[in-house]
Protein backbone atom coordinates (compact mmCIF):
# COMPACT_ATOMS: atom_id res chain seq x y z
CA UNK A 1 0.00 0.00 0.00
CA UNK A 2 1.62 3.48 -1.24
CA UNK A 3 2.00 6.31 1.61
CA UNK A 4 -1.36 7.89 -0.69
CA UNK A 5 -3.23 5.17 0.20
CA UNK A 6 -2.27 4.66 3.54
CA UNK A 7 -2.97 8.39 4.09
CA UNK A 8 -6.30 8.77 2.64
CA UNK A 9 -7.50 5.09 5.07
CA UNK A 10 -6.35 7.19 7.86
CA UNK A 11 -7.40 10.20 7.53
CA UNK A 12 -10.91 8.20 6.79
CA UNK A 13 -10.51 6.49 9.94
CA UNK A 14 -10.19 9.29 11.97
CA UNK A 15 -13.62 10.89 10.48
CA UNK A 16 -15.09 7.71 11.73
CA UNK A 17 -13.21 8.02 15.15
CA UNK A 18 -14.15 11.66 15.68
CA UNK A 19 -17.97 10.61 14.48
CA UNK A 20 -18.61 7.22 16.76
CA UNK A 21 -17.04 10.06 19.74
CA UNK A 22 -19.87 12.70 18.84
CA UNK A 23 -22.34 9.59 18.73
CA UNK A 24 -21.52 8.54 22.38
CA UNK A 25 -20.30 5.21 21.05
CA UNK A 26 -16.65 5.35 22.21
CA UNK A 27 -15.24 6.94 25.18
CA UNK A 28 -13.54 10.40 25.48
CA UNK A 29 -10.07 8.48 26.38
CA UNK A 30 -10.08 5.98 23.15
CA UNK A 31 -11.08 8.85 20.97
CA UNK A 32 -8.24 10.76 22.44
CA UNK A 33 -5.97 7.40 22.28
CA UNK A 34 -7.10 6.43 18.54
CA UNK A 35 -6.73 10.25 17.70
CA UNK A 36 -3.11 10.32 18.72
CA UNK A 37 -2.21 6.89 17.40
CA UNK A 38 -3.59 8.21 13.72
CA UNK A 39 -1.61 11.55 13.93
CA UNK A 40 1.16 9.62 15.07
CA UNK A 41 1.12 7.40 11.97
CA UNK A 42 0.18 10.20 9.60
CA UNK A 43 3.32 12.51 11.00
CA UNK A 44 5.47 8.83 10.24
CA UNK A 45 3.91 8.82 6.48
CA UNK A 46 4.97 12.85 6.13
CA UNK A 47 8.25 11.99 7.05
CA UNK A 48 8.73 9.00 4.78
CA UNK A 49 7.55 11.23 2.02
CA UNK A 50 10.20 13.46 2.69
CA UNK A 51 13.13 10.81 3.29
CA UNK A 52 12.18 9.31 -0.17
CA UNK A 53 12.25 13.11 -2.33
CA UNK A 54 15.69 13.48 -0.98
CA UNK A 55 17.30 10.34 -1.56
CA UNK A 56 15.68 10.07 -4.98
CA UNK A 57 18.74 11.26 -6.95
CA UNK A 58 21.15 8.85 -4.81
CA UNK A 59 18.86 6.27 -5.98
CA UNK A 60 19.15 6.75 -9.48
CA UNK A 61 22.78 7.19 -9.28
CA UNK A 62 23.22 4.13 -7.77
CA UNK A 63 20.75 2.15 -10.14
CA UNK A 64 23.38 3.93 -12.98
CA UNK A 65 26.08 2.16 -11.64
CA UNK A 66 24.49 -1.22 -10.78
CA UNK A 67 22.85 -1.24 -14.14
CA UNK A 68 26.08 -2.79 -16.15
CA UNK A 69 25.78 -5.86 -13.27
CA UNK A 70 21.64 -6.12 -14.37
CA UNK A 71 22.33 -6.60 -17.87
CA UNK A 72 25.29 -9.64 -17.25
CA UNK A 73 22.78 -11.04 -15.28
CA UNK A 74 19.65 -11.20 -17.46
CA UNK A 75 22.24 -12.09 -20.31
CA UNK A 76 23.38 -14.68 -18.29
CA UNK A 77 19.50 -16.09 -17.47
CA UNK A 78 18.99 -15.59 -21.06
CA UNK A 79 16.01 -13.27 -20.44
CA UNK A 80 14.58 -15.34 -17.38
CA UNK A 81 12.39 -12.84 -15.40
CA UNK A 82 14.07 -12.37 -11.99
CA UNK A 83 11.52 -12.48 -9.05
CA UNK A 84 12.74 -9.90 -6.11
CA UNK A 85 11.86 -11.11 -2.79
CA UNK A 86 12.03 -8.35 0.13
CA UNK A 87 11.28 -9.47 3.40
CA UNK A 88 10.54 -6.80 5.84
CA UNK A 89 13.97 -6.63 8.50
CA UNK A 90 11.46 -6.72 11.49
CA UNK A 91 8.81 -9.05 10.59
CA UNK A 92 8.19 -12.25 12.47
CA UNK A 93 7.40 -15.77 11.10
CA UNK A 94 3.77 -15.27 10.81
CA UNK A 95 3.69 -12.02 9.48
CA UNK A 96 6.37 -13.03 6.64
CA UNK A 97 3.45 -15.27 5.13
CA UNK A 98 1.38 -11.78 5.12
CA UNK A 99 3.71 -10.09 2.72
CA UNK A 100 2.71 -10.61 -0.94
CA UNK A 101 4.75 -11.64 -4.01
CA UNK A 102 4.50 -8.78 -7.09
CA UNK A 103 6.56 -9.08 -10.01
CA UNK A 104 6.43 -5.19 -10.43
CA UNK A 105 5.86 -3.56 -7.23
CA UNK A 106 6.95 -4.95 -3.72
CA UNK A 107 4.99 -3.75 -0.40
CA UNK A 108 7.63 -3.53 2.30
CA UNK A 109 6.37 -3.51 6.02
CA UNK A 110 7.58 -3.43 8.96
CA UNK A 111 6.74 -5.55 12.27
CA UNK A 112 4.99 -2.59 13.76
CA UNK A 113 3.45 -1.80 10.88
CA UNK A 114 1.56 -5.53 10.89
CA UNK A 115 0.59 -4.83 14.32
CA UNK A 116 -0.76 -1.48 13.90
CA UNK A 117 -2.98 -2.84 10.88
CA UNK A 118 -4.07 -5.25 14.00
CA UNK A 119 -4.97 -3.05 16.32
CA UNK A 120 -7.38 -0.87 13.72
CA UNK A 121 -8.91 -3.89 12.46
CA UNK A 122 -9.82 -4.89 16.18
CA UNK A 123 -10.83 -1.02 16.78
CA UNK A 124 -13.40 -1.35 13.78
CA UNK A 125 -14.73 -4.72 15.26
CA UNK A 126 -15.44 -3.24 18.96
CA UNK A 127 -16.50 0.38 17.22
CA UNK A 128 -19.03 -2.21 15.15
CA UNK A 129 -20.47 -3.64 18.50
CA UNK A 130 -20.95 -0.72 20.08
CA UNK A 131 -22.88 0.79 17.02
CA UNK A 132 -24.90 -1.89 17.20
CA UNK A 133 -25.55 -2.23 21.12
CA UNK A 134 -26.59 1.00 21.14
CA UNK A 135 -28.88 0.43 18.59
CA UNK A 136 -30.26 -2.46 20.14
CA UNK A 137 -30.84 -0.57 23.11
CA UNK A 138 -32.45 2.37 21.54
CA UNK A 139 -35.12 -0.15 19.54
CA UNK A 140 -35.62 -2.24 22.42
CA UNK A 141 -36.43 1.27 24.98
CA UNK A 142 -38.70 2.39 22.02
CA UNK A 143 -40.25 -1.17 21.57
CA UNK A 144 -40.90 -0.87 25.39
CA UNK A 145 -42.78 2.48 25.98
CA UNK A 146 -44.76 1.55 22.47
CA UNK A 147 -46.17 -1.08 24.47
CA UNK A 148 -46.70 0.33 27.38
CA UNK A 149 -48.71 3.27 25.86
CA UNK A 150 -50.51 0.44 23.97
CA UNK A 151 -51.29 -0.82 26.80
CA UNK A 152 -52.31 2.40 28.72
CA UNK A 153 -54.86 3.24 26.05
CA UNK A 154 -57.93 2.67 26.83
CA UNK A 155 -61.40 3.75 24.17
CA UNK A 156 -60.92 6.68 21.80
CA UNK A 157 -56.57 6.14 22.01
CA UNK A 158 -55.92 8.05 24.70
CA UNK A 159 -52.94 7.93 27.62
CA UNK A 160 -54.03 8.69 31.11
CA UNK A 161 -52.45 11.38 32.82
CA UNK A 162 -51.46 9.25 35.90
CA UNK A 163 -51.90 5.90 36.57
CA UNK A 164 -50.71 5.75 40.32
CA UNK A 165 -49.45 8.81 42.85
CA UNK A 166 -45.72 7.37 41.59
CA UNK A 167 -46.89 8.85 38.51
CA UNK A 168 -46.82 12.58 40.55
CA UNK A 169 -43.98 13.82 41.39
CA UNK A 170 -42.76 17.76 42.08
CA UNK A 171 -40.27 18.48 44.53
CA UNK A 172 -41.01 19.63 47.80
CA UNK A 173 -44.68 18.63 47.60
CA UNK A 174 -47.10 14.85 48.06
CA UNK A 175 -48.63 14.18 45.03
CA UNK A 176 -51.89 12.59 44.48
CA UNK A 177 -53.44 10.85 41.60
CA UNK A 178 -57.00 11.55 41.20
CA UNK A 179 -59.29 8.85 39.36
CA UNK A 180 -56.05 6.71 38.13
CA UNK A 181 -55.86 5.30 34.75
CA UNK A 182 -59.24 6.68 33.45
CA UNK A 183 -60.13 10.01 31.45
CA UNK A 184 -60.58 12.25 33.95
CA UNK A 185 -57.14 11.27 35.84
CA UNK A 186 -55.15 14.31 37.16
CA UNK A 187 -52.40 14.95 39.65
CA UNK A 188 -53.20 16.88 42.39
CA UNK A 189 -50.13 18.22 44.61
CA UNK A 190 -50.12 19.03 48.44
CA UNK A 191 -47.14 20.27 50.69
CA UNK A 192 -45.57 17.42 51.92
CA UNK A 193 -45.63 16.67 55.20
CA UNK A 194 -43.17 17.18 58.09
CA UNK A 195 -42.34 13.94 59.75
CA UNK A 196 -41.64 14.35 63.32
CA UNK A 197 -40.53 11.29 65.87
CA UNK A 198 -42.30 12.18 69.04
CA UNK A 199 -39.62 10.16 72.34
CA UNK A 200 -42.56 10.31 75.57
CA UNK A 201 -43.30 8.22 78.13
CA UNK A 202 -46.68 8.92 78.91
CA UNK A 203 -46.98 6.28 82.07
CA UNK A 204 -44.56 8.09 83.95
CA UNK A 205 -45.43 11.38 83.26
CA UNK A 206 -49.04 13.02 84.22
CA UNK A 207 -48.27 16.49 81.85
CA UNK A 208 -46.40 15.21 78.62
CA UNK A 209 -49.25 15.65 76.27
CA UNK A 210 -47.59 16.79 72.89
CA UNK A 211 -51.24 17.95 71.29
CA UNK A 212 -49.98 21.79 72.03
CA UNK A 213 -46.64 21.45 70.77
CA UNK A 214 -47.66 19.42 67.26
CA UNK A 215 -50.36 21.99 66.76
CA UNK A 216 -47.31 24.18 66.78
CA UNK A 217 -45.04 22.47 64.92
CA UNK A 218 -47.68 22.38 62.26
CA UNK A 219 -48.54 26.25 62.21
CA UNK A 220 -44.47 26.31 61.08
CA UNK A 221 -44.37 24.31 59.07
CA UNK A 222 -47.35 22.83 57.63
CA UNK A 223 -48.66 19.34 57.79
CA UNK A 224 -46.78 16.82 60.15
CA UNK A 225 -46.84 13.09 60.18
CA UNK A 226 -45.91 12.18 63.37
CA UNK A 227 -44.52 9.14 64.89
CA UNK A 228 -44.44 8.60 69.07
CA UNK A 229 -41.95 5.86 70.42
CA UNK A 230 -42.64 4.91 73.81
CA UNK A 231 -39.03 5.35 75.81
CA UNK A 232 -39.65 2.59 78.03
CA UNK A 233 -38.74 0.16 74.94
CA UNK A 234 -35.58 -0.60 73.57
CA UNK A 235 -36.55 1.82 70.61
CA UNK A 236 -36.94 4.75 72.59
CA UNK A 237 -34.13 4.06 74.96
CA UNK A 238 -31.57 3.55 71.98
CA UNK A 239 -33.26 7.15 70.46
CA UNK A 240 -32.97 8.91 73.71
CA UNK A 241 -29.40 7.32 73.96
CA UNK A 242 -28.70 8.68 69.90
CA UNK A 243 -29.75 12.27 70.66
CA UNK A 244 -28.90 12.94 74.32
CA UNK A 245 -31.97 13.41 75.80
CA UNK A 246 -32.28 15.01 79.15
CA UNK A 247 -36.60 15.35 79.58
CA UNK A 248 -39.42 14.21 77.67
CA UNK A 249 -41.69 14.81 75.52
CA UNK A 250 -38.40 15.30 72.62
CA UNK A 251 -39.11 16.55 69.16
CA UNK A 252 -37.55 15.50 66.19
CA UNK A 253 -37.45 16.66 62.61
CA UNK A 254 -35.60 15.19 59.71
CA UNK A 255 -33.40 17.63 57.48
CA UNK A 256 -36.09 17.70 55.38
CA UNK A 257 -38.04 20.52 57.69
CA UNK A 258 -34.65 22.83 56.14
CA UNK A 259 -36.47 23.00 53.16
CA UNK A 260 -39.92 24.69 54.51
CA UNK A 261 -40.13 28.39 54.24
CA UNK A 262 -40.73 29.21 57.57
CA UNK A 263 -37.44 27.43 58.89
CA UNK A 264 -35.33 30.76 58.82
CA UNK A 265 -37.40 32.40 61.25
CA UNK A 266 -37.74 29.46 63.79
CA UNK A 267 -34.41 27.77 63.76
CA UNK A 268 -32.89 29.08 67.06
CA UNK A 269 -35.83 26.74 68.12
CA UNK A 270 -33.91 23.89 66.96
CA UNK A 271 -30.40 22.27 67.85
CA UNK A 272 -28.51 20.08 65.17
CA UNK A 273 -28.60 16.40 66.12
CA UNK A 274 -27.05 13.99 64.07
CA UNK A 275 -28.91 15.04 60.48
CA UNK A 276 -31.67 15.94 62.69
CA UNK A 277 -33.05 18.95 64.54
CA UNK A 278 -34.27 18.43 67.76
CA UNK A 279 -36.56 20.95 69.70
CA UNK A 280 -35.24 22.60 72.50
CA UNK A 281 -36.71 21.83 76.05
CA UNK A 282 -37.54 25.00 76.72
CA UNK A 283 -39.63 25.18 73.05
CA UNK A 284 -40.86 21.50 74.15
CA UNK A 285 -42.23 21.70 77.22
CA UNK A 286 -40.49 18.95 78.10
CA UNK A 287 -41.59 17.92 82.53
CA UNK A 288 -39.91 14.12 82.90
CA UNK A 289 -36.21 14.21 83.71
CA UNK A 290 -36.45 10.23 83.11
CA UNK A 291 -32.84 9.90 83.45
CA UNK A 292 -33.41 11.23 87.22
CA UNK A 293 -34.04 9.21 90.13
CA UNK A 294 -37.28 8.95 91.11
CA UNK A 295 -37.20 10.02 95.15
CA UNK A 296 -41.23 9.53 96.44
CA UNK A 297 -43.34 12.59 98.21
CA UNK A 298 -40.44 14.84 96.94
CA UNK A 299 -41.53 18.20 95.99
CA UNK A 300 -39.46 20.48 94.56
CA UNK A 301 -39.85 24.32 94.27
CA UNK A 302 -37.53 26.94 92.10
CA UNK A 303 -37.94 30.01 92.53
CA UNK A 304 -36.65 34.42 92.19
CA UNK A 305 -35.42 35.71 95.47
CA UNK A 306 -38.00 38.91 95.42
CA UNK A 307 -39.79 38.30 92.74
CA UNK A 308 -43.79 38.61 92.89
CA UNK A 309 -44.67 35.48 91.06
CA UNK A 310 -42.50 33.63 93.14
CA UNK A 311 -43.40 34.77 96.45
CA UNK A 312 -47.40 34.07 95.28
CA UNK A 313 -46.47 30.62 94.74
CA UNK A 314 -44.59 30.18 97.97
CA UNK A 315 -48.45 31.85 99.52
CA UNK A 316 -50.29 29.16 98.12
CA UNK A 317 -47.95 26.40 98.66
CA UNK A 318 -48.46 26.69 102.52
CA UNK A 319 -51.75 25.34 102.99
CA UNK A 320 -50.44 22.22 100.58
CA UNK A 321 -47.49 21.85 103.03
CA UNK A 322 -49.92 22.39 106.13
CA UNK A 323 -51.97 19.49 105.17
CA UNK A 324 -49.22 17.55 103.69
CA UNK A 325 -46.73 16.74 106.75
CA UNK A 326 -44.54 13.91 105.39
CA UNK A 327 -44.31 15.63 102.36
CA UNK A 328 -40.06 16.16 101.74
CA UNK A 329 -39.96 20.25 100.50
CA UNK A 330 -37.20 22.09 99.37
CA UNK A 331 -37.02 25.65 98.10
CA UNK A 332 -34.40 25.92 95.59
CA UNK A 333 -33.12 29.72 93.79
CA UNK A 334 -32.69 30.12 90.28
CA UNK A 335 -28.86 30.15 90.41
CA UNK A 336 -28.75 27.05 92.76
CA UNK A 337 -27.10 24.12 91.33
CA UNK A 338 -30.12 21.74 90.76
CA UNK A 339 -32.02 24.67 88.67
CA UNK A 340 -28.73 24.62 86.58
CA UNK A 341 -28.11 20.69 85.71
CA UNK A 342 -32.04 20.50 84.86
CA UNK A 343 -32.20 23.77 82.92
CA UNK A 344 -35.43 25.34 84.37
CA UNK A 345 -35.44 28.85 83.39
CA UNK A 346 -38.94 29.83 84.07
CA UNK A 347 -39.93 30.59 87.41
CA UNK A 348 -41.88 29.70 89.85
CA UNK A 349 -41.48 25.69 88.91
CA UNK A 350 -42.29 22.79 90.87
CA UNK A 351 -40.20 19.43 90.83
CA UNK A 352 -42.37 16.23 92.26
CA UNK A 353 -40.52 13.23 92.83
CA UNK A 354 -37.73 14.40 91.34
CA UNK A 355 -39.02 13.94 88.24
CA UNK A 356 -41.67 15.62 86.80
CA UNK A 357 -41.95 19.15 87.08
CA UNK A 358 -44.65 21.87 86.62
CA UNK A 359 -44.60 25.75 86.25
CA UNK A 360 -46.67 28.80 86.94
CA UNK A 361 -48.95 30.41 90.18
CA UNK A 362 -50.70 27.42 91.11
CA UNK A 363 -53.75 27.28 93.67
CA UNK A 364 -53.29 24.68 97.05
CA UNK A 365 -55.51 22.40 95.16
CA UNK A 366 -53.90 22.03 91.86
CA UNK A 367 -50.18 21.41 93.58
CA UNK A 368 -52.16 18.66 95.16
CA UNK A 369 -53.67 17.14 92.50
CA UNK A 370 -50.60 17.31 90.53
CA UNK A 371 -48.05 15.89 93.54
CA UNK A 372 -51.15 13.26 94.24
CA UNK A 373 -50.76 11.70 90.74
CA UNK A 374 -47.41 9.65 91.13
CA UNK A 375 -47.77 9.76 94.85
CA UNK A 376 -50.71 7.96 97.50
CA UNK A 377 -51.16 9.28 100.71
CA UNK A 378 -53.90 9.78 102.82
CA UNK A 379 -53.95 13.67 102.94
CA UNK A 380 -54.94 13.05 98.89
CA UNK A 381 -58.35 12.98 99.53
CA UNK A 382 -58.50 16.23 101.04
CA UNK A 383 -59.83 18.85 99.35
CA UNK A 384 -57.70 22.03 99.35
CA UNK A 385 -58.16 25.93 98.28
CA UNK A 386 -58.88 26.04 94.55
CA UNK A 387 -58.36 30.14 94.61
CA UNK A 388 -55.24 32.31 94.44
CA UNK A 389 -54.21 33.93 97.02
Amino acid sequence: MDDKSQKERLEQELRFLKESFEAEVISKEEFEKGKERIDKKLKEIQNSASEKSSEEPKTIEKEEQEKPKIDEAIEAREGEKIKLKVIAEDAGKNEQEQIQKTEKNETHESKAEIKEQKYESNFFRYAVVFVVLALVIFFSYSLLKSSRGTQEKKDGGFVAACSSDKDCKQEGKQGICLEPGTKNAKCEFKEAKTNVIVLNGRKDCFNCDTQRVLSILENWFGPIEAKEIDFNTNEGRNIAEIFNARALPVYILNENVTKKPAFEQFKQAFAKKNDAYVLSDDAAGSTFYFKNDNMPDKLDLFVIAGDSASIKAENNLKEFLDAFKEVKFEKHLANDKLAQELGIKTFPTFLVNNRVKFSGIQTADAIKNNFCRLNKLPECEKSLSKNLI
